[in-house]
């Protein structure tokens, strides 16, 4: 009896010991170093946007022109004096900084009612101070002067009216716009005075003033608050009429007003009674650039909505360091190799992948591996693997710095965000035939254990049906010993009687 309740004992512990068993697949794993953010997408908490006044308006980072905020930014409206950026960045495509310019008669073609730097017929001025006429005092006799002095350039033509060269320098800002990606705006004259045919949306003009302050004479005089002195500066000589200026920029966010926002360098403020008050306004803070754009914002509200939107841009997005050059990327699992140096093989990248996101993006990155090398794929996967980022089994031999793939970095909605190459991190040898014969036979223990779990389950029917059969035999041996007991027992009384 004793020894059968051990027998039980000992097949039970070996039925529990088999559950215990799982099976044995060789894992292989990407992974991106994201500063502790996750490969797979996490949800983020949205983060509030600013409540701003303006019609239209929008705010762009400039290097990368991702857009963080925008409001009807592809609403038809009316630039106003914006428009002199586009004037600007044309006529220092046909002039240098140091060019002197002559001013003709077309400034006596603008309107009474215009905003003017105070131009003189037969006036010399330098082609930088010219631009400064048109974006520190706004003057739209600056913008006929430089319009008239590229379309006579242009055509080669000094004969040109003046309203023929207000005709074609406005083909030249279509031209130019439309180069810059504008699909919702059309220019007739170089200065923004009204006119129903003259218009832009936010998106456009954010384009034109990102263009506009990647040109270093335009991004300078955007960000002065003044200019004392005269036209020609330092190229006075005689027989050239010249004057002195002195003119204020009309942008309270760089001027020393209870407007001004430390960050801000620009741009252009525009004004008419159809556009209302309007700017374009540039700003830039520890190595983050952003344009925003505000049409149709009564004063002082365009100020308060360009410093609003620049404060939810600096505050709420960045550049980030997804990974650095010579970092691990990915991890693939070998196969003939020599296991010297170990059975995996670590991917690395060779530049710094460094992503302008918002800050509850940097957690919901996903990194996607393709590997393109398909001469070092092996025959045999894993079949039950189902990540998509999972780099499949490498065969040795694989060289130090060999291209491997990609891997791409994939924003929440799917944008790839950027993608760069993939290289092996060390050579790997190939193995000889007994070692090649070694894998083999692991890989045939490997394959038994995958299938372990049917054997489980084999053993724990067994283990159950010979459980009940002890049982029964125990039963059985209990009745035939209580019989047997019963039957000496009547033999013995019948004895005695007799």
């Amino acid at each position: 009896m004793k020894k059968t309740k051990q027998l039980i004992a000992s097949i039970l512990t070996f039925a529990l010991a088999a559950t215990a068993i799982a099976p044995i697949t060789p894992v292989v794993q990407a992974f991106a170093e994201t500063g502790g953010a996750q490969t797979s997408e996490i949800q983020t908490s949205s983060v509030q946007q600013p409540s701003i006044y303006a019609e239209s308006a929008i705010l762009v980072e400039a290097d990368t022109g991702k857009v963080l905020f925008s409001k009807d930014e592809d609403k038809r409206m009316y630039p106003a004096s914006m428009t002199k950026i586009l004037t600007s960045l044309i006529f220092l495509e046909y002039f240098e900084p140091n060019d002197i310019i002559t001013v003709g008669t077309e400034i006596n073609d603008i309107s009474l009612d215009s905003s003017k730097a105070g131009h003189v017929v037969g006036e010399s001025i330098t082609a930088e101070n010219l631009v400064r006429g048109l974006i520190i005092p706004s003057g739209n006799d600056s913008a006929a002067v430089a319009a008239c002095a590229v379309a006579r350039k242009y055509s080669n033509d000094d004969s040109l009216s003046n309203t023929q060269c207000e005709q074609i320098f406005a083909e030249l800002m279509n031209k130019k716009a439309e180069e810059l990606g504008c699909t919702g705006s059309n220019f007739v004259n170089p200065h923004g005075y009204h006119d129903e045919n003259h218009y832009t949306t936010a998106s456009d003009m954010a384009k034109i003033s990102i263009a506009g302050m990647q040109n270093e004479t335009i991004k300078k005089i955007a960000s002065e608050q003044s200019f004392s002195g005269n036209g020609l500066g330092s190229f006075q000589q005689d027989g050239l009429e010249s004057q002195d200026y002195n003119w204020t920029s009309h942008n309270l966010l760089i001027t020393n007003s209870d407007y001004n926002y430390q960050y801000a360098s620009g741009i252009k403020t525009g004004f008419t009674d159809e556009a209302g008050d309007c700017v374009a306004a540039y700003a830039e803070k520890d190595g983050v650039r952003l344009v925003a754009v505000v049409f149709n914002s009564e004063d002082p509200n365009r100020w308060i909505d360009a410093k609003n939107l620049f404060e939810y841009g600096f505050n709420n997005f960045g550049y980030f360091t997804i990974n650095k050059a010579g970092d691990t990327v990915a991890t693939a699992d070998l196969i003939y190799n020599k296991s010297d140096g170990g059975n995996t093989l670590d991917l690395i990248i060779n530049e710094e992948i460094t992503l302008f996101l918002a800050k509850t993006e940097v957690g919901s990155l996903k990194t996607n591996i393709n590997v393109t090398a398909t001469d070092l794929i092996a025959e045999k996967q894993n079949e039950d693997s189902s990540s998509e980022n999972t780099v499949p089994v490498l065969k040795a031999p694989i060289s130090k710095d060999a291209e491997i793939g990609t891997i791409s970095y994939v924003s929440q909605d799917g944008t790839v965000l950027a993608e760069t190459q993939i290289y092996s991190s060390r050579d790997v040898e190939k193995a000889n035939i007994f070692l090649r014969m070694w894998y083999n036979i692991k890989t045939f223990v490997s394959n038994f254990i995958e299938n372990i779990n049917i054997i489980k389950v084999v053993i724990i029917i067994l283990v159950i049906i010979i459980i009940i059969l002890l049982i029964k035999i125990l039963k059985g041996r209990r009745n035939r010993n209580r019989y047997t007991y019963s039957r000496l027992k009547y033999k013995y009384r019948k004895r005695r009687r007799f």
